[in-house]
Order: C-alpha cells, then structure tokens, then sequence
C-alpha cells in the first residue's frame, strides 16, 4: 500500500500556512491539535505496517480468502445510513468492521493481541475496563449524531485515513480545495490512486473477513456514494443499497455534522461553514450513484427512501433481503421485529434552524429542483 504523500504534505502546508479565511484557522488549540496529529500519523502508520508484514509472515492463508457479495450501504450523510448498517449487522451472519479495528488493529496479528490482552485483562479482575468506559464517554460527548464506540461498527472507508487518501480527512482539515476531487471520485481521482485505495481497502476486508469466519461482509459510507463504479470493478458480485432522504432534512443536518467536526478540532470563527461544499457533494451524491449501479442486475443494486425505512424498518429490511436472494433467520426476525417497535417510539432530539445557518427553504429547494425531479421526491412536508 502507498500512503498519499503529495496529499499529506499539502494538507500539513495548508494545516499550518494557509488557514487564513478557512474553518481550520490557527489557534492555540488547533496547533496542539495539529502538532499531535502530525506526530502521532507516522508513528501509527509504523506500527500497522509492521503488525501487516507479520499477517504475511504467520498467516499467508488470508491473501487466498474471498470477500464475496459484500454489500455497500450508500447515500448522502444524514439519510440514514448508520440506522440501517446497525440494524443489517445484528444478523448473525454478518460482520462489519468496528471501531477498534479500524484504528487499532485492521491487522490479523494485531486482533490476536488484544484479545490476548483482554483475556489476560479479565484474568486480574477487569482493569481495563474504567479505561475504555472513559474512552466512550468522551466519544460520546462529541457524536451527537449518533452512538459512538469502540465496539461499534463504523464507517470502513476510515481506514483509507492509513494511505491518506479520503474525501472523509475534510473533517479533520477543513479545506474543501484540497477534497475537491474526491467528492467526484470515479470521474477525477487519477486511476493509479483509485486502484491502490481499492487494494488496500480490499486487503483490509480480506483480514477482517480472515478474522470473522467468512461472515457476510456489510459496508456504510456516505463518501462511498462517488466511488460506487470503482467499488463494483474490485468486487464485481457486491449488493448496493442507496439511501435516499429529503434534502430538506439532508442539508441542515449534514451542516450540523460538520459544524460539530470544526468545533471539534478546532475554533472556527462562524458556527455553521461548509456549506457551499456540503450541497456540492450531496448534489453529485444524489445523482451519480443510481445513474451507475442502476445498469446492475436486480439481485444487486436497491434504493430505499429514508422516510420507508423509518416507519417500516422490519418491512425495509425485509425487502432488501428479498431482492439480494439472502435468507432471514428464525433468531434475525426476532430481532427485526423487536427494532420495529423501537421504531415506533423513537423521536429525533436533533432540531435545525435554517435561519442560523443562513439559509431557506425556498434555496435549498433551488438548488435542488433537479434532484427532486428525477428522484420523485416531494417537498410538501419535511420527513421526520
């Protein structure tokens, strides 16, 4: 694997010299923020190098495992996406990568290790545990979206932050120029980078399929929306569920999610910046992805409203497992129908004004006109 260097030094020259005018402007903690990413990186990415040539070393076995259907859960932020993953990876014949995995150990070697540690850990009584309760409830302070934690499976597509090669970096390096071309990912990112981030990435659920006894692999990226051509040519058989959500709900919430990562990492001047890049990227993200894997057979590509998925999530899961040939269990149907009458209680806290974020309905409707056309979406009244 080759770490984007050209993107890393780029970032580490902006990061530092031009953050004049930019939601990532200089501040004390900011620079202490910056001084730790950039000393920590090289260090992190030493260690996983290492624990990868020692996969080669003691277990060559897994570069012959097959990473078969996997399947992708795409959309735009905020439509859904992680709803549907956690609900998708309760069944017990699916897997997804966790937190922990992700950062800590996406090496085989390295899973072994801590799970020797841990039992070794339970052995004297459970010490570590104070430790990882801490860890997640101060993930938890700052993931208002949704729940964080080490044992959560999360967004995969954060392990290209090993190659630095990520549309996802824009919340840790608020620089839209520097990302641009990611959020048009098959159509501008040189080929020889689109092939080494699907290698790498494929690797990686090589090791963890290796690790999980060949358990269904499940996917979610809202940054995966872009690359779904790319994704399709490394694994030829994948499924593809595209979550589609008003963008009237979309807009101010992905805003939100943002304005969280700048407060987060930094002390931007303004509470709510990014938005020219957020409707940039959810524009392309609405169209690209059913304009490509629409062309796919049946089995393999389904979209899904938001608004479905919500009021019916048994049904919605249902119907996806119906049209990918893929079997429910007596014990996932059980589960399915106890996450159908959490659905029916559950209420969103999360509230947006589009005044404080300098917008109105009547742009976002604008700007998006030619989305709702194709997608026969309705702007009558807001999905809750």
């Amino acid at each position: 694997m080759r770490t984007n260097v050209r993107l890393y030094f780029q970032t580490m020259y902006y990061a530092f010299f031009k953050t004049k005018g930019t939601p990532g402007r200089l501040t004390p903690k900011r620079f202490l923020i910056l001084v730790l990413l950039f000393f920590l990186y090289p260090l992190w990415q030493f260690t996983i190098r290492i624990a990868y040539l020692l996969d080669y070393l003691f277990y060559p076995e897994y570069q012959f495992e097959e990473v078969n259907q996997p399947i992708f859960i795409i959309g735009n932020f905020r439509s859904g996406t992680t709803f549907l993953h956690r609900l998708l990876v309760k069944d017990r014949d699916a897997t997804s990568l966790t937190s922990w995995e992700m950062y800590v150990a996406p090496s085989i070697i390295g899973r072994k290790i801590i799970r020797w540690g841990m039992k070794l850990n339970y052995a004297i009584g459970n010490p570590a545990q104070w430790l990882l309760d801490a860890f997640d409830r101060i993930m938890a302070e700052y993931s208002y979206m949704h729940r964080f934690g080490l044992n959560e499976p999360e967004e995969d597509g954060q392990v290209l932050f090993h190659i630095f090669s990520s549309y996802d970096l824009l919340a840790l390096f608020p620089f839209p120029d520097l990302v641009r071309q990611y959020i048009y990912y098959d159509d501008q990112i040189p080929l020889e980078v689109r092939e080494n981030d699907m290698h790498y990435y494929h690797e990686v659920l090589k090791k963890h399929i290796f690790s999980h006894n060949q358990k269904r692999y499940i996917s979610k990226n809202p940054s995966y929306s872009p690359k779904v051509k790319s994704l399709h040519k490394e694994f030829p058989d994948a499924k593809f569920i595209n979550l589609v959500r008003n963008p009237l709900q979309v807009i101010p919430s992905s805003i939100s999610l943002f304005s969280n990562h700048l407060h987060t990492y930094g002390e931007p001047e303004t509470d709510y910046a990014l938005q020219d890049t957020v409707i940039e990227h959810s524009k392309h993200w609405y169209l690209y992805p059913h304009r490509y894997l629409k062309k796919l057979p049946r089995d393999q590509y389904i979209r899904i409203r938001y608004k479905d998925l919500v009021a019916d999530p048994k049904g919605t899961v249902e119907r996806i497992y119906k049209q990918f040939g893929l079997d429910i269990s007596p014990e996932y149907a059980l589960v399915l129908q106890e996450e159908a009458v959490k659905a029916q209680k559950y209420r969103s806290s999360h509230r947006y004004s589009l005044k404080s974020m300098g917008l109105n309905k009547r742009r976002i409707l604008q700007e998006f006109k030619n989305i709702y056309r194709q997608l026969h979406l309705s702007d009558a009244k807001q999905e809750k």
